[in-house]
Formats: structure tokens, sequence, C-alpha cells
């Protein structure tokens, strides 16, 4: 499913940068970045509205990570000052919280949400700063050339669907039938796509799409909906408490049906919401290492914490919400580490040199949360791989280890 990048969104910033402009900039510095200070990167928030989960695990995440490098001494001693800006995942906001981070001086932008990270797309690139958005949607920002000053760096969701389709066929067989659910915004839409693409692709049989309403807070037609499809395996882009309600009513009306999820739909939210029983043998895919399974980045974490007198982040204990924050995260600190090796460690970084860094990351593990991630000025994917996780026992267990599937037939060529 391809979607254009407004780039009419541009007059939008101008506007909000004009109005920052006009008000106290609060001492921020130059957009162009200052040599041997502060580097300073930009998080758009989501932890109000429909998203606020995931703006919770991942705006934690990236916050503790730069709090213990700082702590560290920062970056061949250069600390990065992280600014998070509210935008209840809703454009303007995001449009004004862009302009912000100019004044500031920010040097790259992690986004949270495809609708954020589609209208920032084409103000990223008038205004030279990278925006990173791992593990989200929009096959079109692959491509480096097009879209220049965007790095998914990581799979997107039709990814996660095409790698989740090919474990299921390369544990049952391809003759089984594959139905999805999809959540009715773009980003659920292009998951679903991807699972019909791979399924037809490895020779499995693709059993229907059902669509979840944005804004439902009833999922009893589509709990019909999907068990009528009669499928074999039934996958879903639902989030939050419409995961929640769905699986119960999958749990209630199919209770043998083998049920998987993207990565928003694996946490102790669905744990706790739909109930153990009911989520045991429940599965799906992570762009990052879950916290449970205690990576190298969370012993470093939990080093820091120990070591500092500080008690663990209870956001943690959200799983692939927090482990996702970290994946952004240490990619952040890669990409500046690439930077500062290109101007040298008291160099002057600027939007332009951080992205020839993102593009000078090459096969980087993100201290065991990333499957390997490498990025090029044609190819800003990243990766396009995704652990598989399955409840067991009332935990999440990893039984896929950096899974990709099929290619995606409209995928741009970035080869």
């Amino acid at each position: 499913m391809k979607r254009k990048i407004a780039k009419s969104v541009s007059l939008a910033l101008g506007l909000a940068l004009l109005a920052t402009a006009c008000g106290d900039d609060g001492g921020g510095e130059s957009s162009e970045g200052s040599s041997g200070e502060d580097i300073v990167i930009g998080v758009a928030g989501a932890r109000v509205g429909p998203i606020a989960n995931v703006g919770e695990g991942v705006g934690e995440a990236v916050n503790d990570w730069f709090e213990m490098v700082n702590a560290n001494g920062g970056i061949n001693g250069r600390k990065v000052k992280i600014e998070e800006i509210e935008t209840k995942y809703e454009v303007p906001p995001a449009l004004e919280a862009f302009a912000r981070f100019q004044q500031s001086g920010a040097v790259m932008v992690a986004v949270e949400g495809t609708a954020l990270s589609d209208a920032l797309t084409p103000v990223s690139e008038q205004s030279k700063i990278p925006i990173i958005f791992p593990g989200q949607g929009n096959l079109d920002t692959l491509d480096g050339e097009a879209f220049p000053y965007a790095f998914p760096a990581g799979p997107l969701y039709a990814h996660q669907a095409t790698a989740t389709v090919q474990q299921q066929v390369d544990e049952l067989g391809s003759d089984i039938s594959i139905g999805c659910v999809a959540w009715e915004p773009p980003p659920g839409r292009e998951y679903c796509e991807g699972v019909k693409n791979a399924t037809e692709s490895l020779g499995a049989e693709f059993a229907g799409e059902v669509v979840i309403p944005a804004a439902a807070a009833d999922v009893d037609a589509q709990v019909r909906g999907a068990v009528a499809l009669d499928a074999d395996v039934v996958l879903h882009a639902a989030i939050f408490g419409q995961a929640v309600l769905l699986l119960k009513g999958l749990c209630d009306q199919a209770p043998d049906l083998p049920v998987g999820a993207w990565h928003w739909a694996i946490t102790q939210n669905e744990i706790n919401g739909a109930g153990a029983e009911c989520m045991e043998g429940k599965f799906g895919a992570s762009m990052s290492t879950l916290p449970s399974d205690e990576p190298e980045a969370v012993q470093m974490l939990r080093d820091y914490w120990e070591e500092s007198g500080s008690d663990p982040n209870p956001v943690l204990e959200e799983n692939s919400l927090y482990g996702n924050g970290l994946y952004i995260a240490t990619v952040i600190e890669e990409g500046i580490r690439q930077a500062l090796e290109i101007v040298g460690d008291d160099g002057e970084v600027t939007g332009e040199v951080m992205k020839q860094a993102l593009e000078s990351i090459d096969g980087y593990e993100g201290y065991g949360v990333a499957c390997p991630i490498t990025m090029s000025e044609k190819d800003h994917s990243g990766n396009r791989a995704v652990n598989i996780y399955e409840i067991r026992d009332g935990s999440w267990d990893r039984i896929g280890d950096c899974v990709t599937g099929p290619p995606v037939s409209n995928e741009p060529d970035v080869s």
C-alpha cells in the first residue's frame, strides 16, 4: 500500500517556524549545531493520545539510555541532550515541535508514529535534519535517494508481516490459510497487505482481511469476521485496548485458533488484559530483542541504576514498547558516534553530517537489542528482520531469531 508524502506540509512548517522564531527561543542554539557542545536530539513524543503506550515506552527508554550515556561521559566526550516535545500523535503539534527542534539546534529527530513520520518526511528534507522512525510504516521511505533525510532504520510493518508469515510457513508448511485483522489507519492496512503478499508468495492461501475502525470501542463484529475467515492462522495489527478485546473475543469464540501480532501488541498489556490462559500460545514479531531476554543494553541500564542508587524504570516491564525505544536510542547513539568519526570529537555536527553518519552504519546490533543494521545512501531500511516470540507459561519466549520474509512486491528497489 503506497502513500504519497504531502509536499504541502512544508508550508505549515514554515509558518510554525516563523511563529517559533518570533517568540522566546529559550536560548536555543543555531540549527547548524555547535562545535564541542552538547549534541541535541529531538523526540516527537506521543505520551498522550491514541498511541500513548508507545509514546511512554519509547520516550522512557530513549531518556533512560542517554541519561546513562551522559553519566558515563557521553559519546567520545560529547554529551547528548534529548529534547522531547509532546505531539499527542497529531500532525500540527508535530510540525510545531519540529520547528522548535530546529531552533534548539537539533541534528536528528526521532519520530513516534507513521502519521507523524509521513508529515515530517518532506520538512526534514527541507531543513536537512534527518528523522528516524524504526518499526513503523511507509515502504516508499526505504529509498534514500527519493527521501534523503527519512530513515526507517528497521523493519517496517510490511516486513514484520512477511517475516511472521515466513515463520508460520516454516513451522506449519505452505498448505495453510492465513487471515489478517487490520487497524483501519494506513499502518494496519500496510501490515495486512504484507501478510497477503507473503502468504501468496510462499504458496499458502490468504483467507482475507477484517478491518477494525480506528476509534472502535467494540470489536465484536471483527471477532466474528475473523472467525468466519476459517483460517488456520490469524495475524493482527490491532493496538492496546482493541488488541485486548480482539484477543479475548477470539479466545472465547475460537480458543484453538493460532493468533499472532505486530510488535505494538506483544506487551504485558495484552497478557494482563486478555489473561494468561487466553494468551498462552499467542505469538508476535518484534524488531527489538525484548527486555525480558536481558540483552546487553538492558544489563547496562540495570548496572547503571544499581550503581547510581536508582530503581529500575517500571516501564521496562512493558517489553516490546521499551525494547523498541532502546532500539531507537542505540541507533541514535551509533549515528552520533559515526558523525564524530567524520568531523572529529570536537567537530561541528549538523543534520547533513548526521545523514552521512546514519548512511555509514554497517552491521550494528545495538548492544544486543537489534538484528544487524546496515544503511547506505540508497538504502535507508536498516534491516527487514524481526524476532518472533510466543507466550509460554505466561512469558514471551523467543522462537525465531532475526527472521526475514520474502520481498514485498511494492517495495522500492534499493539494491
